[in-house]
């Protein structure tokens, strides 16, 4: 029986020491251009959850909400389980068909994955299950894929505010989407 090639370049073992530091920086970069928003978060989607950086770090800052995480690698979910224990909901599931219903979550976020997926797949799910905001990051050496995530989000622009980030501490770019109030469309 042929084995599966590995999902991602790093152990799950390993990932939390090697990634850290900048997913964290990133996090806080978010939350700065989210801070009034944040406050009426009920519950968080993080695609790509890894193990679970981003819920540790919402916990940290006094997120009391729900906290999802979503991932392929049952190895990177264990790990998030045990740091976070009974605080977090955890799906092993794709981010393609996210098993999420529609306009389900306030704040769907994709950190430092989006390069690794199908674009526009995964992008029209966030779009898809979230109601009120979306983040995404796009690593900088991946600029390649820029274009095309900036299509979809102007196909999204009636509603959707795109507010972009580039900042030069971080690896990435960073993109959030408010959903535009219905009241406020033209």
């Amino acid at each position: 029986m042929l084995s599966k090639p590995p999902i991602y370049d790093v152990p799950a073992e390993g990932y939390d020491q090697l990634y850290g530091r900048e997913q964290l920086e990133k996090y806080e970069l978010i939350a700065l251009i989210l801070r009034k928003l944040l406050t009426d978060v009920k519950n968080v989607l993080d695609v790509g959850c890894a193990t679970s950086l981003f819920g540790e770090y919402l916990h940290a800052v006094g997120y009391d909400g729900l906290y999802i995480g979503i991932d392929v690698d049952l190895d990177r979910l264990k790990i998030a389980k045990s740091k976070l224990g009974e605080r977090l909901m955890l799906i092993q599931a794709d981010a393609h068909n996210l098993p999420i219903r529609d306009r389900a979550v306030d704040f769907a976020a994709c950190i430092t994955v989006i390069h690794l997926l199908d674009v526009e797949r995964a992008l029209m799910e966030l779009f898809r299950v979230s109601k009120k905001l979306i983040a995404v990051t796009l690593l900088k050496k991946r600029f390649d894929l820029k274009p095309k995530l900036l299509k979809i989000f102007s196909s999204m622009s009636r509603s959707w505010l795109l507010k972009y980030l580039s900042v030069h501490r971080v690896k990435d770019e960073i993109f959030i989407l408010e959903k535009v109030k219905e009241e406020c469309r033209l």
